[in-house]
């Protein structure tokens, strides 16, 4: 990334300074990102804009007593660090003293990070939007070439380039850059007067990875597909989660798992370590060293080194996200989860690229083997399962499946369990690994739950 001053510059230079200047017994850490991006967006085929963004912002903490004060800013310099400094030492004293609180010590990396150079398109910024647009007109093109489907509502493509450097009293000292890119569809299918909206996107760390034509297509599918949908009677049914609805769902099983909700008592999976809490053929993975993951990283926001880790293994709970900080309160090293909104908040754990584990199973032979069921296409309100008790109440849309075949799209259906029926339930897993986000998932088919 261009700069009059490169990041970790800045932060080397703030950190001598207050090494320097700071009294003894307190120790420091800053943390500054920049970024920018680009993106360009089209309604209804024609060009609604073209936008241009960049952010600079730096955070400091301040250890001191068994207190850390924090405060942050936009834009990055040592005049910025210096004025940052004094705000969170001067917040220490007012603040809570808590023994588990404090900064890591460096711990060397023990992968070469080979695979660093996967997270990066020197590319991006280069090409002229005249180059950029005739890929989202294939895009809004290969749409509207499906039967129904009237109109290319919204198509956007954006790239965005970004950096971290973190410096901290003890020795911390990182820096981490990479890029990513995304492109997205909303388009209108029409059948007599009922109309649906379907949408696909893609996002990866590179734009050669993206297939302009695949997001078109899959678009139109999941407009089409609902177009005469109608009620099922209620009943117990099997549940296929395709990738996009599976990822949903596995979004909320990361969060059960960041150690600070099951410290607090906020997750159903506290103090079931070691216990059996989803199906044998559950795996679930956490791997940020993979090759152009967008999660993907060699550092956490502490500055440790991170480690791929099998959250799941055969159904069995085997490990949680830590920080230092969580880490500290059981009395066990941080698995460098530690992970920050942006340069204005303070680090707490999270996944980097979770996924579940995939099989061996065809989408289409999940699917045959379906006697009665439902395949999931839209989900309303999943976010909003309740963590400690797991217990959820959704709106869906679907496929309904009879003896092995789809029959016909299903609309206003309500599924109602709980978040361990789901992981304890699953009885096929398939092969199709997709990734939306950081969180992938292939489709899966849940034994049994109520539809209504």
């Amino acid at each position: 990334m261009e700069s009059q001053e490169s990041l970790r510059d800045i932060a080397k230079e703030g950190l001598d300074w207050i090494q320097k200047n700071r009294s003894k017994g307190v120790e420091v850490e800053i943390y500054i990102s920049r970024a920018k991006e680009r993106g360009a967006e089209f309604r209804e085929g024609k060009l609604n804009g073209i936008q241009y963004d960049s952010s600079e912002g730096v955070g400091v903490r301040v250890f001191k007593d068994a207190r850390i004060g924090f405060a942050s800013a936009s834009k990055a310099s040592l005049e910025r660090i210096k004025e940052l400094y004094a705000q969170a030492l001067a917040h220490t004293p007012y603040l809570e003293e808590d023994a588990y609180k404090g900064f890591p010590r460096p711990v060397i990396s023990k992968e070469n990070g080979a695979w660093t150079k996967t997270l990066k398109d020197r590319s991006l910024f280069e090409e002229d939007w005249e180059i950029l647009f005739p890929r989202l007109e294939v895009m809004q093109q290969m749409a509207l070439k499906v039967p129904r489907v009237v109109s290319a509502l919204r198509a956007g493509y954006g790239e965005m380039e970004s950096e971290v450097a973190i410096e901290n009293t003890l020795g911390v000292s990182v820096y981490e850059s990479g890029t990513s890119v995304s492109a997205g569809l909303s388009v209108m299918a029409k059948d007599a007067s009922e109309v649906q909206i379907g949408s696909a996107f893609q996002s990866s760390r590179r734009k050669e990875a993206l297939d302009f034509k695949k997001i078109g297509q899959e678009a139109a599918e999941r407009g089409v597909c609902l177009l005469g949908a109608r009620k099922i009677p209620s009943a117990a049914r099997s549940v296929i989660f395709p990738p996009m609805v599976g990822v949903e769902f596995l979004e909320i099983v990361s969060d059960l798992l960041c150690a600070d909700q099951i410290q607090k008592g906020k997750s159903l999976l506290a103090g079931k370590l070691g216990a059996k809490v989803a199906a044998s053929q559950v795996s679930l993975m956490d791997d940020p060293w993979m090759e152009a993951g967008l999660a993907s990283s060699l550092y956490d926001d502490e500055g440790l080194p991170t480690k791929p880790k099998t959250m799941m293994d055969g159904g069995v709970l085997k490990e949680y996200f830590y920080d230092s900080y969580t880490a500290k309160k059981e009395g066990r090293l941080s698995n460098g989860c530690a992970s920050r909104g942006s340069f204005k908040g303070v680090p707490s754990p999270s996944s980097s690229n979770f996924y579940l584990k995939p099989g061996a199973l065809s989408y289409d032979e999940i699917i045959s083997r379906t006697s009665q069921g439902i395949i999931l296409i839209e989900v309303m309100g999943m976010h909003m399962a309740d963590p400690i008790s797991g217990e959820f109440s959704v709106g869906a849309s679907g496929l309904a499946v009879e003896r092995g075949r789809v029959t016909h799209p299903v609309k206003n259906a309500m599924i109602s369990g709980n978040i361990l029926d789901i992981l304890k339930g699953i009885d096929a897993i398939g092969s199709d690994l997709t990734f939306f986000g950081s969180a992938g998932s292939p489709t899966f088919r849940v034994e049994s739950l109520m539809v209504a």
